[in-house]
C-alpha cells in the first residue's frame, strides 16, 4: 500500500507518498490541475494508494477530482491534524503529516455528506450569509444616520420607513437603500426555494413538530446533522452542536472553557430556535427563565437550546 499527503491551496498542491515502510517516495509541488495530479500519482494504482486531504475551503472540488480519478480519499480535521504533528510548519511537512497519519491510521477523519445533503447545507447557508449581508447594511444605514444626528423613527424598513429615508436626500443611503431593495429581492426568492425543501422532506416536517422550528430551521438543522447515525450517543451530537461547554481539569483546578471544536452553522441555527421556543411552548419558556434566574440568560439559551436538539 501506498499513503499520499496533499497539502492543497488554490494554486498549487504539495503531495508527499509514502510506502508501508514510513519512506518517501514521490515528493514534491505541482500545479492546482487535473493533468499535474494524474502526473503526480502516475505509478501508483488506485487500488493500492489512499490519498488524504485536510478539511479547508476548497477541499469539495479536489475530493471529487481524485474520486474521479479512482482513489479513496480520506478528509482531515486541519486543527486536530496539526495538534498530531510537529511545531514545524511548511508545506512540505504539513503533506507528509497527512501521510503519516493516513499509514498509522491515527488520521482525524471529518464527516463527508452525501450530495444531497451538501445540496441542502449550500442553500441554507447561502440564505443565512445573504440574510448577513443584508444585515450590515442595514447597520450602517443606521449608522450614517446616528453621525448625522437624524433619528430614525422606530420602523424604517417597511414601504413608508424606506420613502422616508429616500426624502433625506443622502446619495450614500440612497446607494444602500438600492443594495437592501436588491438583497430582500434575492433572500424571497431563495426563501421560495428553502420552503419547497421544507415542505417536500420527511425529515424537515418532522423537525417542523419540534418547538421553535420553522421552515428554515428544520432545513439547517437536517442539513447540518445529516446522518444521525454517525453519532455514538446523544452526548457526541450535543458536543457536535456546541451545546456544552468544555472542561479544563488539573489539580485542584477544574472550570469550563469555550467550546470552540463545533458545527458553528448548527450552533447558531439552534440557539436561535431556542429563542423561539421559549417564546412559544410553556415547557420551555419556564425552563429558560427558570434558569435565567439561577445562571444567566446565556447559560439558560444554551440550555433550552440543548433540549431541542436532544430530541433529534
Amino acid at each position: 500500500m501506498y499513503y499520499a499527503g496533499l497539502d492543497i491551496h488554490k494554486d498549487m498542491f504539495y503531495g508527499t507518498i509514502l510506502n508501508e515502510k514510513d519512506e518517501v517516495v514521490v515528493q514534491g509541488e505541482f500545479p492546482n490541475n487535473t493533468k499535474a495530479l494524474e502526473k503526480f500519482f502516475t505509478g501508483f494504482h488506485p487500488g493500492i494508494t489512499k490519498a488524504a486531504i485536510e478539511a479547508t475551503g476548497c477541499w469539495r472540488g479536489y475530493y471529487k477530482t481524485l474520486q474521479t480519478l479512482g482513489y479513496k480519499v480520506v478528509l482531515a480535521n486541519p486543527i486536530k491534524a496539526k495538534e498530531r504533528s510537529n511545531k514545524k510548519k511548511t508545506d512540505k511537512v504539513d503533506s507528509k503529516t497527512l501521510a503519516e497519519l493516513l499509514r498509522t491510521n491515527f488520521i482525524p477523519q471529518v464527516y463527508i455528506p452525501t450530495e444531497e445533503i451538501m445540496k441542502l447545507r449550500d442553500i441554507a447557508r447561502h440564505r443565512a450569509r445573504i440574510r448577513r449581508m443584508d444585515t450590515k447594511i442595514k447597520q450602517t444605514i443606521k449608522a450614517y444616520l446616528l453621525r448625522d444626528g437624524i433619528k430614525c423613527p422606530k420602523s424604517i424598513w417597511n414601504k413608508e420607513g424606506l420613502l422616508w429615508l429616500e426624502s433625506l436626500g443622502n446619495p450614500d443611503i440612497k446607494n444602500l437603500i438600492e443594495l437592501h431593495s436588491s438583497f430582500t429581492k434575492q433572500i424571497n426568492e431563495v426563501t421560495i426555494r428553502v420552503t419547497k425543501i421544507s415542505r417536500n422532506t420527511e425529515t424537515t416536517r418532522l423537525l417542523q413538530t419540534f418547538p421553535g422550528i420553522g421552515y428554515y430551521g428544520s432545513v439547517m438543522i437536517a442539513a447540518e446533522i445529516g446522518d444521525v447515525n454517525r453519532f455514538d450517543s446523544v452526548k457526541s451530537l450535543v458536543m457536535y452542536a456546541g451545546l456544552c461547554p468544555g472542561i479544563y481539569q488539573s489539580a485542584n483546578t477544574n472550570r469550563n472553557v469555550k467550546q470552540t471544536a463545533c458545527n458553528h452553522w448548527l450552533k447558531w441555527i439552534v440557539y436561535e430556535c431556542s429563542g423561539r421556543a421559549a417564546m412559544l411552548n410553556t415547557k420551555y419558556t419556564k425552563h429558560y427563565y427558570k434558569l435565567k434566574q439561577r445562571k444567566g440568560r446565556m447559560v439558560a439559551r444554551r440550555s433550552t437550546a440543548r433540549k431541542i436538539i436532544v430530541l433529534y
